[in-house]
């Protein structure tokens, strides 16, 4: 006779309609993350794992990632540490459906999620950025010796230059911390409800202001395509091309912390304090 019981595979593809309504989308998170933590989701759902544990365990797998970018400086040690970014994106996936699914989502869980991503995005550009100032050759050359471990072994990579001499890595890598910091200040400082409640139209998005609507439409596209560096940065780590994700990141966080900026500067500015007190 045959079962009615659902497969596991149904309860899998059950779970993760179930957990991932509404959720925050790109590529990584809906062809590669989510999928696979509602397979984890599936084995983990009836035991006490909270969503914040996951949260937790997300970020000491970024740290792990990070040393392992810094400690092992070779091809397979850039690809092992983009695999182990790649793992703590998927437990980022696998905290907000455990939460949904258990019906434990809370504001303080939220803002929780959003430090942790902001850490491990940290960590991410931090250790790469590292890794190619001490990649490079000779000063001024940008280009690796053909001795060095840290080549990729493919003829390919060999005929690509690098986007960065040392020099100009040190103050690029400088720029995109300072514009990371400043972006994700700003975007915490748009979330607070007095912000949104003087200034609901005021908030922005990714993208460089006064610029055609279709145009910015479709840079901002890319910049949020960029700034899901989970998207693209394992192909990157493969062809040991990193350094074109420290490019295309900074410009992008940059491009957003110059327009926050100025839209938090400009809206602040017509404010009259005094009313029409003579």
């Amino acid at each position: 006779m045959k079962s009615n019981m659902p497969s596991a595979l149904d309860q899998i593809k059950e779970l993760h309609r179930e957990t991932t309504r509404g959720a925050k989308e790109g590529l990584a998170f809906r062809y590669f993350s989510r999928p696979l933590a509602s397979t984890i989701l599936y084995f983990i759902k009836d035991t006490g794992i909270t969503p914040n544990q996951v949260t937790i365990l997300s970020l000491l797998v970024g740290i792990l990632g990070s040393i392992v970018h810094l400690a092992m400086l070779s091809w397979g040690g850039l690809i092992l540490g983009g695999m182990l970014f790649m793992l703590a994106h998927v437990l980022d996936a696998l905290d907000g459906q455990l939460a949904r699914l258990k019906k434990a989502g809370s504001v303080v869980g939220m803002h929780f999620d959003f430090f942790i991503d902001e850490i491990k995005a940290y960590l991410m550009y931090l250790a790469l950025g590292l890794r190619l100032l001490w990649q490079f050759g000779s000063p001024g050359t940008g280009h690796l010796p053909a001795d060095t471990p840290l080549a990729s072994p493919t003829w390919l990579l060999e005929q690509l230059p690098i986007a960065f001499s040392p020099e100009l890595m040190f103050y690029w890598l400088l720029l995109g911390l300072l514009s990371l910091a400043i972006g994700l200040s700003c975007t915490q400082f748009f979330k607070r409800p007095e912000w949104k409640a003087a200034f609901p139209a005021a908030t922005p998005a990714l993208g460089i202001p006064s610029l055609p609507s279709r145009l910015l439409a479709g840079l901002e596209r890319i910049g949020h395509f960029l700034v899901d560096y989970p998207s693209y940065i394992i192909p990157l780590c493969l062809l040991n091309r990193v350094d074109v994700y420290i490019l295309a990141y900074t410009i992008v966080v940059a491009s957003y912390a110059i327009r926050a900026l100025l839209q938090m500067t400009i809206a602040l500015w017509r404010v009259q304090p005094y009313g029409n007190r003579p």
